[in-house]
């Protein structure tokens, strides 16, 4: 992620910004038509020379994002391959007789999928993690 925000409060390396979305302006970079998205927190790791008002470049850490796209993608569709293997144990281990059928199967993937995605949203709900980006530059 590198996008331009403007800086809105400076509480000492904690940055809050509101993001300047110039995705409609076609390569235009007037910042006074540009519209603002909602407020949040960025860091000002560099020390960089921020201002209230000022236009910042942020970025967040390509190695955080690789985590994050490992954790909330992969995890889900590894719990469902997992749930398909190891549905026909569980049947099993429940005495069930009958073959297993193609539904018995996709109810446990299914089972597995949600399980784990909400494991993921509870997690980036409730567990506090570092996610800020920080302020890479000073446009203005």
């Amino acid at each position: 992620m590198r996008d331009m925000a403007k800086v809105i409060a400076i509480n000492g390396s904690t940055v809050q910004v509101v993001p300047l979305i110039t995705d409609a302006c076609i390569g235009c970079k007037n910042s006074t038509c540009t519209k603002q998205g909602r407020p949040f927190t960025v860091r000002n790791v560099n020390n960089l020379p921020v201002y209230q008002g000022a236009i910042v470049k942020i970025s967040a850490s390509p190695v955080k994002q690789g985590v994050q796209a490992l954790f909330s993608l992969c995890l889900p569709l590894v719990a469902a391959i997992a749930g398909y293997i190891l549905t026909p144990k569980v049947c099993a281990l429940a005495g069930r007789v009958k073959p297993i059928t193609e539904a018995t199967l996709i109810g446990g993937v299914f089972i597995c999928f949600c399980a784990a995605a909400t494991f993921v949203l509870v997690f980036n709900r409730f567990i506090k993690t570092e996610r800020h980006a920080v302020i890479t530059s000073v446009l203005q």
